[in-house]
């Protein structure tokens, strides 16, 4: 049995108005206005942008590292509903597969606009390179998107669209066409646990390899550091949980009330806070490590550069360690708060450290980075300013991801096997 969808609206005098077309028209002007930028670069190359040789990496790959670190949810919930079989989380674990699978195509598309020549985005694919961790990395996403969409299929399919539709009666070929479709569909779910152990190998290989992507490089100094690889694997799944939990509370508490139990919501926002806290403990003692015990001066030099034109180490304590860890305590005692509301603001906080974290690896090493001279190392400070097609095309797959996540919102049943069946 289908859960009735509430749609949200706003309340104008004596009139209550339906919101969503308004959002959605709004959405699609971000994607024409971003559309405008992305015909200007992939006609005029780069030169269009701010990159240089010696910020090649900017906006649009920490939009590309944030997207991918929101959609860690997805193989975590593989893991606890088709490998554990916890199947109260079974109708949340779909939503969290839509959330990957969007995370990993907006990765997808802001990378085809940052390769120089984006017509050879197949290269990789074919022209193997086993020594990179870049081809490691591209080969993982390549196949776990693959994964993520075999995933995301049969919840597609679930929609009565596909079922009950009166074209199917109308048109018998469209319904000779959907027979083979439900078989694979029923095909893939079947195949489930099989996925969840291929996403975690894939989520877990490259999530590692974006942190040791940075600690190899040593020209970068301030995050030289062989804990890297784990921050980056817990700040995916601490970001990627409390961004689930914060859409599970519109998707299925505000739209569809009484299909997810309390405590299942409950229980996203004290997995997200655990692993928040570990983050933050190791954050906090990398930290200590890199300049307490092992003092470095070039390290130290690049900190007061990038002190000098940004409030970088306030982003660290505010943004990664204090507030993260009050987050954490709270959204671990959620039984206890029990108020959605202040569970919904801690875990905000999750969600914009894992933000914050993934654009100071990738900013703090090119702005400020150390030269090469083995003798008398310096600090160099260098500048970057995005110009509008960075942003409009920056803009373009962010409005991608709300629209297709609103559309999903409202029209996807998100039910759970044994509802279906009966």
């Amino acid at each position: 049995m289908q859960a009735i969808v509430h749609y949200p609206k706003i309340r104008i005098g004596k009139y209550s108005v339906d919101i969503f077309p308004y959002w959605i028209t709004l959405l699609l002007g971000g994607i024409v206005f971003g559309l405008v930028g992305a015909y200007i670069v992939l006609t005029q190359g780069l030169h269009v942008t701010g990159l240089s040789n010696k910020v090649p990496w900017a906006l649009w790959i920490s939009i590309d590292l944030s997207a991918i670190a929101l959609g860690g949810s997805a193989f975590v919930f593989g893991v606890l509903v088709h490998l554990l079989r916890i199947k109260r989380f079974e109708v949340v674990g779909k939503l969290a597969i839509l959330l990957g699978f969007l995370g990993y195509s907006t990765a997808g598309m802001i990378l085809l606009f940052d390769l120089g020549k984006p017509f050879r985005f197949w290269h990789p694919v074919v022209y193997w390179q086993p020594h990179s961790l870049l081809w490691e990395i591209t080969m993982c996403v390549v196949l776990y998107l693959s994964v993520l969409m075999a995933e995301l299929l049969p919840i597609v399919l679930e929609h009565p669209a596909f079922s009950n539709h009166p074209w199917l009666t109308r048109f018998p070929i469209l319904s000779k066409l959907m027979v083979p479709v439900h078989k694979m569909s029923q095909w893939l779910h079947g195949f489930s646990p099989v996925l969840a152990v291929v996403g975690l190998s894939l989520s877990l290989l490259h999530q590692a390899s974006l942190g040791a992507t940075y600690s190899v490089l040593a020209g970068r100094g301030l995050w030289f550091n062989q804990s890297a690889p784990v921050q980056f694997v817990l700040s995916a799944m601490g970001g990627g949980v409390a961004l689930l939990f914060l859409v599970s509370i519109v998707v299925f508490r505000i739209m569809r009330p009484g299909l997810v139990k309390d405590d299942v919501f409950y229980d996203l926002a004290r997995i997200s806070g655990a692993v928040t806290l570990l983050l933050t403990y190791l954050r906090i003692w990398d930290f200590a490590v890199t300049n307490y015990y092992s003092f470095d001066r070039e390290i130290a030099l690049q900190t007061q550069v990038l002190d000098t034109i940004a409030p970088y180490s306030l982003t660290f304590w505010l943004g990664q360690a204090i507030l993260p860890a009050i987050a954490g305590a709270m959204l671990l005692a959620a039984k206890r708060i029990r108020s959605f509301r202040v569970l919904l603001a801690a875990a905000s906080i999750p969600i914009l450290n894992a933000i914050l974290m993934r654009w100071n690896f990738n900013f703090s090493g090119l702005i400020a980075s150390i030269t090469y001279d083995p003798f008398t190392p310096s600090v160099v400070l260098n500048s970057y300013t995005p110009t509008w097609i960075e942003f409009a095309v920056g803009g373009m797959v962010i409005c991608y991801w709300l629209l297709m996540f609103s559309l999903a919102a409202r029209y996807l049943p998100f039910h759970s096997t044994k509802q279906h069946e009966h």
